[in-house]
């Protein structure tokens, strides 16, 4: 990691006012400016690990209408179980009935408020986890949460950058138009899952098979993939085609 990308230390003048400013304010321009590399929440979730003391991993889920959450990015694919794990009930360092922006877990082995969800995640080898809101004043996007391998990972100083950082990746990726098309992607593909999978049961037939079934009939009527994935949830067949596939 070069030295532009390293946090000043603990102790430097300035630390917490005028040079963390200035590291973040390097931080925001980057993710918004970069003409290499777009601003995604892949990139986010990396760009955090990277600067927050004491991570070694994460993942980020956007927010729904409907009360479970949508992992958006993992760091490794340990985390796409976890966060699929919580849900509107509480379980898990998520947002039901508190008003904090920020959760904190030092040692998830001896973690009271999530018992199933910080077992599930000791058996995938993290001992603390530091949850943030991801929000503007305009909208919610969703959570940014951290996890490490050691117990009481996250200093004080860890929790302000973290913090901080999280501000300025949630005005990125608002500016950068991503929230809303990526939370219909999300859904839209769940949807067609679903679907797919209704349709190789109720036909007997393969998931590729299923899905081409989805999209001769998305293109013989003009209809949008994910439309047709809803009727098929909804109705357990195709539109106007009990007879299954030709």
């Amino acid at each position: 990691m070069s030295a532009a990308s390293t946090p000043p230390g603990p102790g430097e003048p300035g630390h917490h006012d005028r040079i963390y400013a200035a590291y973040f304010a390097r931080i925001s321009e980057g993710l918004l400016s970069s003409g290499d590399e777009p601003v995604t929440f892949e990139r986010v979730v990396r760009r955090a690990v990277q600067i927050v003391p004491g991570c070694d991993e994460g993942a980020i889920t956007v927010a729904r209408r409907r009360r479970d959450a949508v992992p958006a990015a993992v760091t490794t694919p340990a985390l796409g179980l976890l966060e699929r794990m919580l849900d509107g009930d509480g379980d898990g360092p998520s947002w039901p009935g508190s008003d904090s922006g920020m959760l904190l877990s030092d040692d998830l082995r001896h973690e009271r408020r999530w018992p199933d969800w910080s077992a599930a995640a000791v058996d995938q080898g993290f001992r603390s986890v530091l949850a943030i809101r991801l929000q503007t004043e305009a909208r919610e996007i969703g959570a940014l949460r951290l996890y490490s391998r050691r117990p009481r990972a996250f200093t004080d100083d860890a929790l302000d950058i973290a913090e901080i950082y999280a501000t300025h990746a949630a005005t990125a990726l608002n500016q950068a138009r991503l929230v809303t098309d990526l939370r219909t992607a999300l859904e839209s593909r769940h949807e067609i899952g679903v679907a797919q999978g209704i349709l190789a049961m109720r036909y007997e037939i393969g998931h590729e098979q299923a899905f081409e079934l989805l999209r001769r009939y998305s293109s013989r009527t003009n209809t949008k993939l994910r439309d047709v994935a809803r009727i098929v949830v909804a109705t357990r067949a195709l539109p106007e085609d009990d007879k299954g596939p030709d």
